[in-house]
């Protein structure tokens, strides 16, 4: 009888890397990428760009989300997430140091075309893992512990850019900036055998077709007003530099505001399953998205930096349950093995708005000035807490 039923221990299966081990590897990698978002616009506004430009520039970020964002939720619902995360990581890494080695306006463009493709490799691919790692108000703990750590990058990244620019300039900052990505990519490299290769509840896919997933009242309903809340998170962290910018605040003063919006997210996603335990989920976004539609519009009354740090924080108490909560009742909404498809087909909508809307919105304040356009962002919140509103059976 023998003693070792698998004496080659090559062939042992590997154990599933655990949810704090996924995490752990998003918060590098999405420090470095949003501390670059804030690198390249602010670098772009140093290099001559005007609110058209860097319009234009956010919008390039969400090129290739939108072209293959629902693809990726494919292959995360067939394959697993192994293969776009190990590529996706890798990806952003090249798109944040492209600056470094060509330092001007058009690399701008590039590097955010190439950091958007990385980006929507891992998002949907880890989204997808994380919600299927448990189910009722375990999938609920563990996107919104997902949505912690996420906003945890999102305070470290733009505070890291807005420091680093200070003190040694815009093109070494993304050096910087890389360190906490290339951690990531190293570490998915040494635990890629952890990640699943093979999804579960991946079957064959005949006779399915994304329209189906659009017929889906309540999921087209979270899909309307996730990107609402996505396009005005995008203007606020478009014009909120440029807007600090032309005031005269420093590069560590607006890192810190757009750092006072993220502790704000964290806060209100340590919050939320008890507010949605009480409220439930969708009264819990409808009032986050009217709070937030009544104070982004209080951004161009102030030129303080403190009072705008105040301001973005109160911001950010009614944005920060905006993406966590989308994901989650799409996720919860979506036909089963069709998960990864319905969050790739949120991202595409959302970046259809980031496409789209900072260049419009580009214009508008080319042509009228900044306040407008943190009038209209107000606006588009509020018809997104409109759209919110529970339907008649989920009352």
């Amino acid at each position: 009888m023998s003693r070792n039923p698998d004496p080659n221990p090559a062939t042992a299966p590997h154990r599933p890397l655990s949810l704090y081990g996924i995490l752990a590897i998003v918060l590098l990698w999405n420090a470095g990428y949003k501390g670059a978002r804030v690198a390249n616009t602010l670098y772009a506004l140093e290099l001559g760009g005007g609110p058209l430009d860097t319009g234009l520039l956010l919008a390039t970020y969400g090129i290739f989300p939108l072209l293959l964002a629902v693809f990726t939720g494919r292959i995360a619902d067939r394959y697993g997430a192994r293969i776009p995360v190990v590529t996706g990581t890798i990806i952003s890494l090249l798109g944040i140091v492209l600056p470094y080695f060509w330092p001007t306006l058009p690399m701008l463009f590039v590097a955010a075309a190439v950091s958007g493709a990385g980006f929507i490799l891992v998002q949907v691919s880890v989204q997808a893992l994380v919600g299927s790692l448990g189910s009722g108000t375990a999938r609920t703990h563990n996107l919104n512990t997902y949505a912690l750590v996420v906003a945890t990058s999102d305070l470290l990244g733009p505070v890291l850019a807005g420091i680093s620019i200070d003190n040694v300039g815009h093109v070494r900052t993304y050096l910087y900036l890389a360190l906490p990505t290339l951690a990531a990519v190293v570490a998915v490299i040494f635990l890629a055998h952890r990640l699943a290769h093979r999804a579960a509840g991946g079957g064959g896919r005949a006779g399915q077709r994304m329209m189906d997933l659009v017929r889906n009242r309540d999921l087209r309903r979270m899909l309307v007003v996730s990107g609402l809340v996505m396009g005005g998170l995008d203007l606020f962290q478009l014009y909120l530099p440029i807007y600090g910018h032309s005031i005269g605040l420093s590069a560590t003063a607006i890192g810190l505001i757009l750092g006072s919006f993220a502790a704000a997210t964290f806060v209100t996603r340590a919050l939320l399953p008890a507010l949605t335990g009480r409220l439930g989920e969708t009264a819990t976004l409808c009032y986050s998205i009217f709070l937030a539609a009544a104070t982004f519009c209080l951004i161009p009354m102030f030129e303080s930096a403190l009072v705008l740090g105040i301001t973005c924080f109160v911001l950010g108490l009614g944005m920060g349950m905006g993406q966590p909560l989308t994901v989650i009742l799409t996720y919860n909404y979506a036909p089963a093995g069709r998960h990864g498809e319905a969050l790739g087909l949120r991202i595409t909508i959302n970046n259809s708005m980031h496409v789209t809307v900072p260049a419009m919105f580009g214009a508008v304040g080319s042509l009228f000035g900044l306040a407008p356009v943190f009038w209209l962002s107000s606006v588009v919140l509020a018809a997104g807490g409109y759209a919110a509103r529970a339907s008649p059976r989920d009352r």
